[in-house]
């Protein structure tokens, strides 16, 4: 049965190959393989029968061998039953039903096929944009390219350190962003004086100018603004007398600056504290906390002009 089948197989190649060398010049009623196909069906049809001709059968495979010579084999164990003494109907029947449905074809699939309307929509369907540039490769993005160079540059330095050295090198890396993130949020966290803004700049270096200003503030009740003022003057007394300050500094810059006069760094660490709290807090600035303020900013005073007489550093 198996050879049997491997030949239908190839009975299917060969009348394939004949038929559609034949397709323009045989009608379809004349189609080789349609005819052959037909020919096995009657053949299967007598054996069928009831009761069963295998007399015609066989006169019917016999026009089907000298159609097709190439088939032959095919049908040799076949025709051998019909010929045998009583013939072997039923095993010739299961043969001629395997070879039959091997063979089985679509109608128009094996003669006079129009193939025409087939081949016109598939190259509709080829020379649609969606199938444009099929075959090219597009072009890397940026940020392809950019991965392509860092996984480059890993892949290489992987490499040259081995495994173990590349982890080293990583935990550098993380060890040194850790220590730049760090420094940053340290730097302005440190350096942060308030949610309200940077101290206004003012005009005038006259510390007894400041501390009228200041008082005057307090007597309309701007008590943040009289702190402000209060505090300047106190460092315009030691800027002009103790110690160079730079007013854009931070208090903790500022109080860097004067660490090494512990006379000064008493008083102006606390009248720093006053007019932080006052300008930057946020809390309304009372009278209670402008007496404070006014008490500390005199006392950074009164310490400045002690040693009016000596140069300032």
């Amino acid at each position: 049965m198996k050879r049997l089948l491997v030949a239908a197989i190839g009975v299917v190649a060969l009348m394939t190959t004949v038929a559609s060398g034949s397709t323009h010049a045989t009608a379809a009623t004349n189609c080789l393989t349609n005819t052959y196909i037909g020919l096995l069906d009657q053949a299967d049809s007598a054996l069928a029968a009831v009761p069963a001709q295998p007399a015609a059968a066989l006169t019917t495979l016999t026009q089907a061998e000298d159609l097709v010579p190439s088939t032959a084999a095919v049908l040799a164990p076949i025709i051998g039953g019909l010929t045998s003494n009583p013939p072997d109907v039923a095993g010739s029947r299961e043969r001629l039903d395997l070879l039959t449905t091997t063979l089985a074809l679509p109608a128009g699939s094996a003669c006079d096929v129009d193939s025409q309307e087939a081949e016109n929509l598939l190259h509709s369907v080829y020379a649609s944009h969606v199938f444009a540039d099929l075959d090219q490769n597009p072009a890397p993005s940026w940020i392809s390219r950019i991965g392509s160079a860092i996984n480059w540059v890993l892949s290489h330095i992987y490499g040259l350190l081995g495994n173990g050295g590349s982890i080293g090198l990583g935990v550098l890396v993380l060890l040194v962003i850790a220590a730049f993130v760090f420094y940053r949020v340290r730097g302005v966290t440190g350096g942060k004086r308030a949610k309200q803004g940077e101290e206004p700049a003012t005009a005038g270096d006259d510390p007894d100018d400041e501390w009228g200003l200041a008082l005057a503030a307090a007597q309309r009740g701007d008590y943040r603004e009289a702190t402000r003022r209060a505090f300047r003057s106190a460092l315009l007394d030691v800027t002009g007398r103790r110690a160079r300050i730079d007013r854009a500094w931070t208090t903790r810059e500022m109080l860097a600056t004067i660490a090494a006069d512990a006379d000064l760094l008493a008083v102006v660490a606390p009248a720093a504290a006053a007019f932080d709290q006052a300008w930057y807090g946020d809390v309304p600035v009372t009278a209670a906390d402008w007496d404070v303020a006014r008490a500390r900013c005199e006392a950074v005073r009164k310490v400045a002009r002690r040693s009016s007489s000596a140069p300032a550093r």
